[in-house]
């Protein structure tokens, strides 16, 4: 019952208002949620979890949507295991960042797996998450990577042709796509974000995965709890 009355809420709202109105009213959980229960149809289900982060982050290249996928399949693109470099780094990036960078603390989790949640480093500044909880979560969550290039490559595809396809589309499309391309095909796989992308949203954040975020720092979240908004 609970399921039926999130895809009703969503299809109504959807029925009344233009898709980036809605995207500006919903939570990016709850616009993906909705997503997941709307269809069992994966081709579905990825299709509008794509356009909602298209409606989010309207200034994304392919390069930023590809590392947004691979992060939530995978997690962190390289292994962590020296905690006192961890706080050295968090503190750097705290300490020589605009004071512009600073909105409210975020986290939201990512499209295709919800395997693994980006959170914002704002949360430590501010004082919500310990620096020694943080860290501790990014060490958990710091798992060697089990990596099948030529089945993530399969996926990869899949989800560029849906990109290709949905209005607003990655930004930089074809060139992104040709240099991921020449990525994958040399056995690599990770990539930065682009220069538009921290030009425009200016994110610092961390990526835990999902059951120690859950467990660990969203019971320091929660009652101060400002998920991302549309």
């Amino acid at each position: 019952m609970k399921r039926c009355w999130r895809i009703w809420v969503l299809l109504a709202a959807m029925a009344f208002m233009p898709l980036q109105r809605l995207a500006a009213q919903l939570s990016w959980e709850a616009m993906t949620q909705s997503c997941r229960d709307f269809s069992a149809n994966y081709y579905d289900r990825d299709l509008c979890r794509l356009k909602m982060y298209m409606l989010r982050f309207p200034q994304s290249q392919l390069c930023d949507v590809y590392k947004y996928c691979f992060q939530d399949a995978f997690g962190l693109e390289h292994l962590l295991s020296d905690s006192m470099g961890a706080v050295r780094y968090i503190q750097y990036e705290i300490e020589h960042s605009d004071s512009a960078d600073w909105q409210q603390p975020l986290f939201y989790y990512p499209l295709l797996n919800n395997n693994y949640v980006r959170v914002d480093i704002n949360y430590v500044r501010q004082g919500i998450i310990p620096m020694d909880v943080m860290v501790s979560a990014m060490l958990e969550s710091a798992t060697k990577i089990d990596y099948d290039s030529a089945m993530w490559h399969s996926r990869w595809l899949g989800i560029a042709r849906l990109l290709k396809g949905i209005e607003p589309q990655p930004l930089n499309y074809d060139e992104d796509y040709a240099a991921i391309e020449q990525l994958l095909s040399s056995g690599r796989y990770a990539c930065h974000h682009s220069r538009l992308f921290n030009a425009t949203y200016r994110q610092h954040y961390r990526i835990i995965r999902r059951d120690v975020f859950e467990r660990s720092l969203l019971p320091l979240i929660e009652p101060k709890r400002q998920t991302i908004k549309q």
